[in-house]
């Protein structure tokens, strides 16, 4: 092994004595035209902050690096790239801010420091999202400027896939289902009520068909249809009477008075 060969290795083992599981193996993503010696790491750095500095979605880079054959007599692979709540400018600028500490530490192991230079500079990016702006449209600009680069690195990487948010979906899921239910339900109990009730015609219709026909009787000889011996007089429908206030005539005495006079005309012709 030659003597850059066991400096790296040596590097390599306290960086991951230092940084354990956050420092991985890259397999998948390696920039373009790299050709390291060995494998190629990455770590993500995330800012040191305080409690009441905390944001909501603090800026996260990762580092990628790879070891060059004579490093670190030659600057080893290197590159920033941005995770979360940092735009490609300001990674761009942190790429600037490791490249001149690498041409500063050349001839030394430099992995640990550009890591921790990375450290103190996000964390001075998240101390500076977290004061409050004294220029609204500054403020209001980075904001947004915060959520579309949250957002396209949502649609670039994915949303991870851990038993705590599945758990959560599937929640959520049940409950928008169980409210489809509930309003199908609902739909068809509405529906059936409608089609149980009779429209204002059907209705209508029904209460003419319900009245029975009175068979009328078999009128006598010399008798019109629709006429009775009431007709004769001009009233004989309910409500064209005389008024019950009038005096009630007696015409059972005009029948016998003219009964009689009958009977003494038939009389008088016999005995003549």
């Amino acid at each position: 092994m030659t003597d850059y060969a066991q400096e790296q290795a040596d590097e390599l083992e306290a960086l991951t004595s230092i940084f354990m599981d956050d420092l991985e193996e890259l397999t998948d993503g390696i920039p373009s035209g790299w050709s390291p010696v060995g494998p190629v790491w990455r770590v993500v750095v995330v800012p040191q902050q305080e409690d009441d500095t905390e944001l909501e979605f603090p800026p996260k880079v990762e580092l990628v690096f790879g070891h060059t054959p004579t490093y670190p007599d030659e600057p080893p692979l290197l590159k920033a790239r941005g995770l979360q709540g940092i735009s490609d400018a300001d990674v761009g600028t942190l790429q600037g801010v490791l490249e001149g500490a690498v041409h500063a530490n050349l001839g030394m192991a430099m992995i640990y420091t550009l890591i921790s230079l990375a450290q103190e500079w996000i964390t001075e990016k998240a101390t500076s999202l977290a004061v409050p702006s004294s220029d609204p449209e500054a403020e209001e600009r980075r904001r947004r400027e915060a959520e579309e680069q949250r957002l396209a690195e949502l649609r670039a990487h994915g949303t991870p896939v851990t038993p705590e948010a599945f758990a959560a979906w599937k929640a959520q899921f049940d409950a928008e289902q169980a409210l489809e239910r509930a309003k199908l339900d609902e739909a068809a109990g509405k529906a059936e009520d409608k089609k149980g009730r009779l429209t204002g015609k059907a209705w209508f219709l029904q209460q003419e068909a319900a009245h029975i026909e009175v068979e009328e009787p078999e009128l006598e000889d010399g008798e019109e249809d629709g006429e009775d011996d009431r007709d004769n007089w001009g009233y004989g429908h309910e409500g064209e009477g005389p008024d019950d206030d009038d005096e009630d005539i007696d015409f059972d005495d005009e029948e016998d008075s003219e009964d009689e006079e009958l009977l003494d005309e038939l009389l008088a012709s016999r005995a003549g």
